[in-house]
Order: C-alpha cells, then sequence, then structure tokens
C-alpha cells in the first residue's frame, strides 16, 4: 500500500507540472488542456479510474471549480498499478 500511496503522489506531483513550460515564442491564447489531454469531469475520473482513497486529492486538482479537470491514461505498459493516469485542473495557459 505505501508504494501505491508513494506512485500516486508521484504521479500527482507530475501532472502538476505538466503544461507549465510553453515554448518561449508561443505566447498563451487562452486556457484549456494541453496537448494529449482529454477534459473529463471530475465525477467521471473518480467513478472510473480513481483508486479509493484518492477522492479527495482528485477534487481538489479542480482549482477553478468548474467541476472539469485535464485528464491522460497512460498505457498499460507502465509498470506502477492501473489504471495510471495524470489529471491537473483544465486552467492552463494553452496556445492556439
Amino acid at each position: 500500500m505505501k508504494t501505491r500511496n508513494a506512485v500516486a503522489t508521484c504521479a500527482v506531483a507530475a501532472a502538476s507540472s505538466i503544461g507549465l513550460a510553453a515554448p518561449a515564442s508561443a505566447a498563451p491564447s487562452g486556457t484549456g488542456c494541453p496537448q494529449g489531454f482529454d477534459t473529463l469531469s471530475v465525477k467521471e475520473i473518480i467513478r472510473v479510474y480513481a483508486t479509493r482513497g484518492f477522492e479527495s486529492a482528485i477534487k481538489g486538482e479542480d482549482r477553478n471549480k468548474d467541476g472539469l479537470l485535464c485528464f491522460k491514461l497512460l498505457p498499460p505498459a507502465v509498470d506502477f498499478f492501473d489504471p495510471t493516469f495524470f489529471y491537473q485542473d483544465n486552467e492552463f495557459p494553452v496556445t492556439a
């Protein structure tokens, strides 16, 4: 269980850093999800993908309180636990 919690913590930390670094020449044109991420509801992520006990962490990432998060399911070849996914709020700067 400790390994599972450590992996989940790493996944959350990695997810929170994805999309922060944009190319220097690209000016943000709005907010949304980075390329490669889908927009899913917090409820759907918890219902379909979340491991029991991580509900409050997933809800807490919805910083703008619109009920949506950016979500990316990693391939099954990632040998942490299944399913492995990244999530972040959908208010990151994106370029058109």
